[in-house]
C-alpha cells in the first residue's frame, strides 16, 4: 500500500490529488464522488483514496474540516465558500462515496492486510460523521 498512516490524506494517491484541487470547483468533485458511490465495479485503492480527500474538501467546505487539515484544503473551501451553488447534495453524495469506500474498496481491504483496519475505519467515521452533522 502506498501509504504511511491511516488518515485520509496519509496516502500517495490523496496527496498526488491536493495540488489539482485549486484549479478545481464544488460541481468537479460530483463525478469523482459519484463514482465512488455509484460505481457498480470493484473500488480500487487509488480512486478510493482520492475519493476520501475530495469528501474531506466537502466537509471542510460545510465547516467540519479534519483536526490535521492541508493548507490546499482550507484555501479551496474559503476561495469555493463565495460560489453560489448548494452543497447539500454533494453532501449526501460524498456521505455515500466514503461509506462505500469504508466498506467496499480495496482501499479496505489493504487494510484489512496490514492490520490497521480499525483506526483507519474510525477515521472514516469520524468524516462521515462530520459530512453527516
Amino acid at each position: 500500500m502506498a501509504g504511511w498512516g491511516t488518515g485520509s490524506f496519509e496516502n500517495e494517491d490523496a496527496q498526488a490529488w491536493l495540488p489539482q484541487l485549486s484549479s478545481l470547483s464544488i460541481e468537479n468533485l460530483r463525478p469523482l464522488l459519484s463514482r465512488a458511490a455509484d460505481n457498480e465495479e470493484y473500488l480500487e485503492a487509488p480512486e478510493a483514496g482520492v475519493a476520501v480527500a475530495a469528501a474531506e474538501a466537502i466537509a471542510a467546505l460545510k465547516g467540519e474540516p479534519a483536526a490535521l487539515t492541508p493548507k490546499q484544503i482550507s484555501d479551496w473551501a474559503l476561495e469555493t465558500k463565495s460560489e453560489p451553488v448548494s452543497i447539500t447534495a454533494l453532501t449526501h453524495l460524498a456521505h455515500r462515496a466514503v461509506q462505500r469506500v469504508r466498506t467496499n474498496s480495496e482501499l479496505k481491504d489493504l487494510w484489512l492486510e496490514a492490520d490497521g483496519l480499525n483506526e483507519w475505519s474510525a477515521n472514516l467515521r469520524d468524516l462521515e460523521k462530520r459530512l453527516a452533522d
